[in-house]
């Protein structure tokens, strides 16, 4: 399976290593191969990644771009190849270690075993096969067998087989060439730059497993390896905490209060016609003024404060730094003596030996290609966290060029972000007093040409993810999808929901609490009652317009939506977070609606969990941007939901727990009980009918453990005739044997009766829109269900011996929406009775019924 070493031409002219993975659907995921390059003092030279497609020159390309190969490089097919030119490379060069990393997505499991599959193979080509244009490669190496299993070490998300990076092999320069050495170490890491102290290990490991006493690895050892070292490659669709990336190999991290962004870009050269004039070195290209803008919303979308090149200061914020240069020290003037004596010395020169000879000067060193991936810092901003307004929840970083040409002089936009949370830098400083702790680097490579109506990209979003999000939900069910949450276990899920509106109520309570005390105090709350905790993520999204109001649209997604995005283009993924502000007019408002879960068509679908900011929630499915299949639902009062929904309502098979802790179990049709049911009240009553609307009706059936009722209903309450059986020494303290000897002698008691509507009132009222009775003052409502005061009863015959009925009545036993063979009582404390085994206490009842 894996490789042997393998020795690579030593007048090579060009070495591939290559890196398959995708299936022929088309993966969503996505895997990168990274080359760190290391000299022989062992330290790390240049980087070739998916941002930075380019190392030494061009002496190491990757297939991201083209622009930057040398003439001669042959095109290697793969999902991602690197290519190394030996007779490019820096003699500096010694070492390359490859990596293969699976990026972690927010939310959703993403390692190297994913990929439908992972093959590495190395290609190269020597002189013989140069007039050829051919490329030799060896047998593939099959990576995933190594993956497959989980690690011993979990992922830090928790989510995957742990298996995030691979350090496939070391590539060094050794007699008679260049060697390929595999390694196949993999790590919870899913970025090359947090295992760059593995990466050097692994170049030590050339020295003490292989012998080859390579520059590079006495370099290390005498350095040492430090552990906290790291480097920055962030991907679109990064999402972190700021506090998890500072974290990141340090044994004790600090709070993240203050954050340095620095913000580079480059442009291309258009060709310059023979006749054009000689333009200033650092011109722009026509049409091309590149700025930034960096903007905080507010909870409702709702624009709180911006800075840009032209705004430089907001609460919080600072752009570019303030400081005094300090006065240049004057340098002492040479003294006389000193120069007499240099007069002299030239003097001797001239009468006593040689003429002296003008030298003319040596010629200018050679300057190296422009590498256009590199950092170009053109503007610093500063952000206090903790001086922000209270009211910010987003910030959104947008580079943009509205001078008429877009993006189509643009060759790399950048932003790089920094934990200065230590003192380590501040705008009042010309330079860090130490080197702070970079949490992202991100860029982004434009071709030359782009289409010119592309004229901002937003790099960066940092964002309040709130402690009682629909997403913290999810993640505390520590399983790998909302799917696997949603079709797992469901009273997990009912726990969960009755969780959060547990949290809800505590909350409101603080809420409450604190407000009362700042208004009797005469004073505002100064800081955000919702805990919440400070996010990052890299939206890396390119959009049209003249202007940030053009791109409207887009920024608001960007806001309220963390997933991928194309501009004007309906959002798709599985795992996407969403935040829905409040209205407008809701001015106290300090929560709203959060959704995690599938996106489809620019519309919730498949699974999904929804908070809603007055306390409800759900969890279940979507269909369509609605509430459609099957779900559980909790209410502010605690009501309970489960079973069949349509377009936002119940609709279908579904039960219902109210608050009282009665339950109904049955048919409903837009949101209301509709068609055959089973209701279970408080005083352990069942009563099973059909409702219409929301309203019993029709003929129905009401038990209790002594009691049977038969009866007509009209609008929720029994009207006309009905039937009564009585069973009133059905007590709880009668043994079996008693309740035996009763149940053949008797009595159980039968009579017709009939209860009678409130004259005037009607039996069969108008009904408002949503099915219930319309009030009239001149007639007398209807007593509400399941309360029938107010009807007139009236005995019709006298009771007669019947024979007994068991309780709970074999109908009222529901199944609920639980797949469960049998059928059930669904609220607790329902003692059983039947003919074979008498009466049965509570704690024994349901074991019988299964029983029986």
């Amino acid at each position: 399976m894996a490789m042997d070493n393998l020795v690579l031409p030593f007048r090579g002219d060009q070495f591939s290593f290559t890196l398959n993975y995708k299936g022929e659907g088309g993966d969503d995921y996505k895997i990168d191969l990274s080359a760190v390059i290391l000299n022989r003092q062992g330290n790390i030279m240049d980087v070739v990644n998916t941002h930075k497609p380019s190392a030494l020159d061009g002496a190491v390309v990757s297939n991201k771009d083209k622009s930057y190969w040398p003439e001669e490089t042959q095109v290697v097919e793969g999902d991602e190849v690197i290519t190394v030119m030996p007779k490019h490379l820096d003699p500096a060069a010694e070492v390359m270690v490859l990596i293969a990393s699976a990026h972690q997505l927010p939310g959703k499991a993403n390692d190297l075993n994913h990929s439908a599959k992972l093959e590495f193979t190395v290609h190269y080509q020597d002189d013989e096969d140069r007039p050829q244009g051919t490329m030799k490669f060896t047998k593939v190496t099959d990576l995933k067998a190594l993956v497959s299993e989980p690690s011993s070490k979990p992922a830090p998300t928790g989510l995957g087989n742990g298996h995030q990076s691979m350090i496939v092999c070391t590539v060094f320069l050794d007699q008679p060439g260049w060697t390929v050495r595999n390694d196949l170490s993999t790590f919870t890491e899913d970025s090359y730059g947090h295992i760059i102290p593995e990466i050097k290990k692994a170049v030590m490991k050339v020295k003490d497993d292989a012998g080859v006493d390579l520059d590079a690895a006495r370099g290390i050892l005498e350095a040492g390896v430090d552990e906290a070292e790291m480097a920055t490659f962030t991907r679109v669709l990064e999402d972190h905490t700021l506090g998890e990336t500072a974290a990141i190999r340090i044994p004790e991290p600090t709070e993240v209060s203050k954050l340095r962004l620095d913000l580079g870009w480059s442009t291309w050269k258009p060709p310059k016609a023979e006749d054009a004039e000689e333009e200033e070195e650092d011109a722009e290209p026509e049409g091309t003024e590149i700025d930034f803008t960096l903007i905080f919303y507010d909870l409702k979308g709702e624009e709180v404060q911006q800075v840009s090149s032209g705004n430089t200061e907001a609460d919080g914020v600072k752009v570019g730094r303030e400081f005094e240069e300090p006065e240049p020290e004057e340098e002492p003037e040479p003294e006389a003596e000193e120069e007499e004596e240099e007069k002299e010395e030239g003097e001797e020169g001239e009468e006593g030996g040689e003429p002296k000879v003008e030298e003319a000067p040596p010629p200018p060193p050679l300057q190296p290609k422009e590498d256009p991936y590199v950092f170009s810092l053109k503007q610093t901003v500063f952000i206090d966290m903790k001086a922000l307004p209270k009211e910010v929840r987003t910030a959104v970083l947008i580079v943009n060029n509205y001078a008429g040409n877009g993006f189509q002089h643009v060759r790399h936009v950048r932003a790089r972000m920094y934990n200065i949370s230590n003192g380590e830098d501040s705008e009042n400083q010309k330079e860090p007093t130490s080197p702070p702790r970079e949490l992202m680097d991100y860029g982004l490579i434009s071709k030359f040409g782009m289409d010119k109506t592309i004229t901002q990209v937003a790099l960066l979003k940092l964002y309040k993810e709130y402690n009682d999000s629909a997403y913290q939900v999810w993640k505390a069910s520590a399983t790998q999808t909302p799917a696997e949450f949603i079709a797992g276990d469901n009273k997990v899920v009912k726990e969960s929901l009755k969780g959060f509106l547990a949290s809800y109520k505590e909350f409101k309570e603080k809420e409450t609490k604190l407000l009362a005390a700042a208004e009797e105090e005469g004073e505002e709350l100064s800081y955000e009652i919702r805990e919440s905790t400070w996010r990052y993520s890299v939206p890396g999204l390119m959009m049209p317009g003249e202007s940030l109001e053009e791109a409207e649209h887009d920024i608001k997604n960007i806001i309220n939506y963390d997933g991928p995005l194309q501009s004007l283009t309906p959002r798709l993924y599985d795992s996407a977070r969403a935040m829905f502000p409040p209205p407008a007019e809701a001015e106290d408002a300090v929560a709203g609606d959060t959704y995690y879960g599938g996106y489809a068509d620019d519309k919730k679908s498949g699974y999904g969990i929804y908070l809603f900011a007055t306390g409800a929630a759900y969890i279940g499915q979507y269909a369509e941007g609605k509430r459609s299949g099957h779900g559980v639902m909790i209410m502010p009062d605690a009501g309970l939901y489960e079973g069949q929904v349509a377009a936002d309502r119940f609709h279908g098979q579904g039960q219902y727990s109210y608050p009282d802790g009665s339950v109904y179990t049955g048919s409903w049709a837009e949101g209301k009980k509709d068609g055959y049911g089973v209701y279970w009240d408080t005083s352990k009553g069942c009563l099973r009918g059909n409702w219409s609307k929301g309203i019993l009706k029709g003929e129905a059936t009401y038990d209790q453990p002594a009691l049977h009722m038969e009866a007509e209903f009209v609008q929720g309450v029994p009207a006309g005739v009905c039937h009564y059986t009585a069973v009133s020494h059905r007590t709880l303290d009668m043994d079996k044997f008693a309740a035996s000897h009763i149940v053949e002698v008797g009595p159980t008691l039968k009579m017709r009766a009939e209860y009678g509507i409130p004259a005037g009132s009607g039996a069969d009222p108008k009904l408002d829109e949503e099915g219930q009775p319309i009030e009239d003052d001149e007639k007398p409502p209807l007593p509400t269900f399941p309360k029938y005061e107010g009807l007139t009863f009236e005995s019709k015959d006298v009771p007669s011996t019947v024979d007994d009925v068991a309780f709970p009545p074999v109908m009222g036993l529901v199944k609920g929406i639980e797949a469960v063979p049998e059928g059930t009582v669904p609220i607790p404390a329902v003692p059983t009775f039947t003919i074979a085994m008498g009466l049965i206490p509570a704690e024994q009842a349901s074991e019988t019924v299964k029983a029986n």
